[in-house]
């Protein structure tokens, strides 16, 4: 690991430490294990919900993206790819490193229809709603 990184790797454990004393029970557990957590906006309109998540300098090959249990699982990856001898940091306000979050899905999404895309770092993903499905109930007689 280089030194640049290293240190920063550090400073993220330091801030987080210092976020869970004065954060204390409020802090949400699912980050409690990601080195950040990308923040994330969900909307519905009549036919879906949609889920976005900014996540600026990660590709979609380091986004895993599963349901599981009736919960949808984001997880990834930025990777901290700058390693230039001489440079020296006056602020670095970017996170790195891995992260993870997890929703419950309601029962009105269907599942096998959910789809996701990228785009200017922002991972839209779009969770359609269950179409309502009717039929007639036949009442039978004692007659028949």
């Amino acid at each position: 690991m280089s030194k640049p990184h290293r240190l920063l790797s550090d400073l993220a454990a330091i801030e987080r430490q210092l976020n869970q004393l004065f954060e204390g029970p409020l802090r949400n557990e699912e980050q409690m294990g990601s080195a950040w957590s990308p923040a994330v906006d969900i909307y519905e309109t009549p036919t879906q919900f949609v889920l976005t998540a900014e996540i600026p300098g990660v590709n979609e090959k380091e986004i895993d993206i599963r349901i599981v249990d009736r919960n949808l699982i984001l997880r990834g990856e930025r990777r901290w790819e700058r390693d230039v001898q001489g440079e020296l940091f006056h602020r670095l306000e970017s996170s790195y490193g891995k992260f993870e979050r997890t929703f419950s899905l309601s029962e009105q999404i269907d599942t096998e229809g959910i789809s996701a895309e990228i785009a200017r770092g922002v991972l839209t993903v779009t969770l359609p709603k269950r179409k309502a499905q009717s039929r007639k109930i036949r009442i039978e007689t004692e007659d028949e």
